[in-house]
């Protein structure tokens, strides 16, 4: 380690260092004496000891070292007659306050000469030790002890990463001491005691943006920047552009920067998260749900409905009747087809432990990870557990907590847990539309992550889930931009509508999913563990705020855009719903947002057609129609076939002639079948796989639910209608799913063998 850390550390020179402290003012005898006994033993450096025993504080160890061991350039300035003693009080007084380098000040306030200041501190720097490595500073100063610098750098040699990050992860410095120090280092100043947001003048937000940086004091001569990495002079030309005085740079952390400019860009901020992708691509946002021409198509089809209903019943059921029939049939060849295919495929991203232990997590890029939360203040503890849980460098996660603004309880109780720096709790505005969409939106606009990951606050997401994402990103083309997580549940044995939930989400994501990505159609995207790129978020729009199935209306708008998705063999599990009042809410949003995807994307048909092509038209229509239609039209088909069987109304026969009554009948029957049948081969194929890998999270019983899906299906139909309501009342209302309602809320990730 280097000289001057063993000349003032060792110790046969404590007390050297000790009376340097006495004799400057910073403690008196007892406290050394103090410090001395407790240095012995606990086997500490004395700086820290002094810390420890709240005799001094960090920034004071600081401020000494700096003073005796870089030497005061102030008083050299005086020394050398560049400025009078009375400037230099001047020139202190004003970066107390407002932070700031000593020589921007000096410049700025008029009383030296910027190529005199260049010049003295460049011969200053050169001879007065600034050149230390920071881990050899922070020993120096007494903060850290030889044993915690050589585990942070193990650390640093086997992630990567700065090592001011890792000691602060390591709690071995505060975030603060960090900053201080590092501002000496590179010559630039630190935040004062006032800062004055709302008296400053604001950049423009692009500039703002573009730039990372807001101005946080102006006084008559200097506008004082924020800026977490130091700006080069071609940004400093263009933000001098719009300010009239000069500019001074002070260093901040990204909590800092985020703080001050959550509080200048508030209204910004909210324009951005609820209307960019209106404005910018007002084609493919809900934000009007329903366009005029659909309205007149719509009404014109009722119309000529009943006229023709009116003019000849019987010929008018019998034709609607066959158009159903197609429907049907078309739509039980193409679930048969895609479960074939499903089942043949097994094509997705799959990673050995060994090629997770062989990354070098020293090229391991920033992740951000996004957790929208609301009036989850009961699970709250588990969900923090869960994500420290992940196998990824702690100081390379961007961890948002993105809360609303009314969430008094869940916002308390995560201040209560005083979170590590990596994470971010940011509070969205109380404004509408009140949707997850519009709080990803709002956490994505500075996130610092190369990637980009959305888990809900229930989720149990694979520990090397991350990892795996990486490694997929670098294996496929640069146009595949969203790597999708396999989802499934960890309380599915709770009752009988946990079971049917759990078999509807093995079926697709461990087959139809998979047929899916084989036929180059639209992919309806989860809600959790889709992973993207964040630049091309930030290209796209992001997420649609007025859509309450953001995920399924984000498939469509990447693949218009030529992008394709990838499944991962990485699970993350969720909590089902175990409350038929509470499921119906979650399903009548997701089909809700199903109708206005449909919608939004069909207001110019033919051009839809051209962007999709045919292929991807008629899987859109599949997919995203499909959804909502079948479980509205499936109880007038029920209602029918009860009436008959129980009342046999000539009615019904008409409506049913000849051959028509018995493709009616087989498809009843065998569509039925087909729906079920993939549902329990879901559930086997994971069962028989868990079996395999020596665990088990679904077993093989859950199998047994499906003999009982047509009740299912009569929940489906009865929040497929609640739907259809509120899209024309309540387009834009997020119903709140309630989470905690299972014994297993503390469950902790389950260690899922790797491939």
């Amino acid at each position: 380690m280097n000289k001057l850390a063993d000349e003032l550390f060792r110790g046969d020179t404590l007390m050297l260092f000790g009376e340097e402290l006495i004799k400057d003012g910073y403690i008196d005898e007892s406290h050394l004496a103090r410090a001395l006994e407790y240095q012995k033993q606990n086997k500490c450096m004395l700086g820290q000891a002094l810390i420890d025993l709240g005799i001094l504080e960090e920034k004071q160890i600081v401020d000494f070292y700096g003073k005796k061991h870089f030497g005061t350039s102030g008083n050299k300035l005086v020394r050398d007659n560049i400025i009078t003693s009375k400037q230099l009080a001047d020139a202190l007084d004003y970066q107390r306050v407002n932070g700031g380098r000593l020589g921007d000040i000096l410049t700025n306030l008029g009383y030296a000469d910027i190529n005199t200041i260049k010049n003295f501190y460049s011969d200053y720097n050169s001879s007065s030790g600034k050149s230390m490595k920071i881990g050899e500073i922070f020993l120096a100063q007494g903060l850290i002890t030889n044993k915690q610098l050589a585990e942070a750098i193990s650390f640093q040699e086997k992630s990567g990463g700065q090592l001011g990050e890792i000691l602060v992860y390591l709690k071995y410095i505060k975030e603060d001491t960090l900053y201080r120090v590092l501002a000496t280092q590179m010559n630039v100043g630190r935040t004062g005691s006032t800062i004055n947001l709302f008296d400053s003048k604001r950049l423009p937000y692009e500039i703002a943006f573009k730039y990372k940086t807001v101005i946080i004091n102006t006084d008559k001569n200097i506008h004082t920047l924020a800026v977490m990495k130091i700006l080069d002079d071609n940004a400093l030309t263009e933000i001098k552009i719009y300010l009239n005085k000069s500019l001074e740079q002070v260093l901040v952390s990204a909590r800092e920067l985020e703080s001050y400019w959550q509080k200048i860009y508030f209204n910004e901020d909210v324009e951005e998260s609820v209307y960019k992708l209106f404005n910018d691509q007002p084609g493919n946002s809900a934000f009007i749900t329903i366009s005029k021409w659909q309205k007149i198509v719509g009404s014109i089809v009722i119309i000529v409905l009943f006229f023709c209903v009116f003019v000849d019943y019987s010929q008018t059921m019998i034709f609607v009747n066959i158009i159903l029939q197609i429907i049907y049939a078309l739509f039980t060849m193409l679930k048969m087809y895609i479960l074939w295919r499903g089942v043949r495929n097994r094509d997705h991203l799959k990673y050995t432990e060994e090629q997770i232990d062989n990354i070098d997590e020293r090229n391991l890029p920033v992740y951000t990870i996004l957790v929208p939360v609301y009036k989850e203040a009961a699970i709250i503890k588990y969900m923090v557990e869960r994500l420290d849980s992940i196998n990824y460098p702690k100081y390379k996660l961007d961890i948002r907590i993105l809360l609303e603004e009314d969430d008094y309880e869940t916002i308390t109780a995560l201040k209560k847990l005083h979170l590590p720096n990596y994470y971010t709790l940011l509070i969205i505005p109380d404004t509408q539309p009140k949707t997850k969409p519009k709080a990803c939106n709002y956490g994505l606009i500075n996130a610092r992550g190369k990637y980009v990951v959305i888990y809900d606050a229930e989720d149990i997401p694979d520990r090397d889930q991350l990892k795996k994402v990486y490694l997929a990103f670098k294996e496929l083309p640069e146009d595949y931009v969203c790597i999708q997580a396999k989802l499934n549940y960890f309380n599915s044995k709770q009752n009988l509508l946990t079971r049917w939930f759990t078999q509807e989400y093995s079926s697709w994501f461990n087959i139809l999913l998979l047929g899916i990505m084989t036929m180059d159609v639209p992919i309806p995207l989860g809600g959790t563990s889709n992973h993207f790129k964040y630049n091309f978020l930030r290209d796209i729009g992001a997420w649609d705020p007025f859509n309450v199935t953001e995920d399924a209306d984000l498939g469509v708008r990447l693949y218009k855009k030529n992008y394709h998705t990838a499944v991962l063999d990485s699970y993350t599990l969720e909590e089902a719903n175990s409350n038929v009042g509470n499921w119906i809410r979650q399903r009548s949003r997701w089909i809700k947002g199903y109708m206005q995807t449909w919608l939004v994307h069909m207001r110019n048909p033919i051009s839809l057609y051209r962007e999709l092509g045919m292929r991807g038209f008629i899987g859109y229509q599949s997919m995203i129609l499909g959804t909502p239609l079948l479980p509205l039209l499936n109880p007038f088909l029920w209602l029918t076939f009860v009436i008959w069987i129980i009342l046999n109304p000539p009615v019904i026969e008409h409506a049913f002639p000849n051959a028509l009554y018995y493709i009616a009948f087989v498809q009843l029957f065998v569509g039925n079948l087909v729906f079920i049948y993939s549902n329990i081969l879901g559930v086997y194929m994971i069962a028989r796989d868990d079996e395999i890998k020596g665990i088990i999270y679904i077993p093989y019983s859950v199998i047994y639910a499906g003999l009982l899906l047509p009740i299912y299906w009569i929940f489906m139909s009865i929040a497929a209608y609640k739907a259809l309501f509120q899209l024309f009342y309540k387009p834009f209302y997020w119903e709140k799913t309630n989470h905690g309602l299972t014994d297993q809320t503390n469950i902790q990730p389950i260690n899922i063998k790797r491939e």
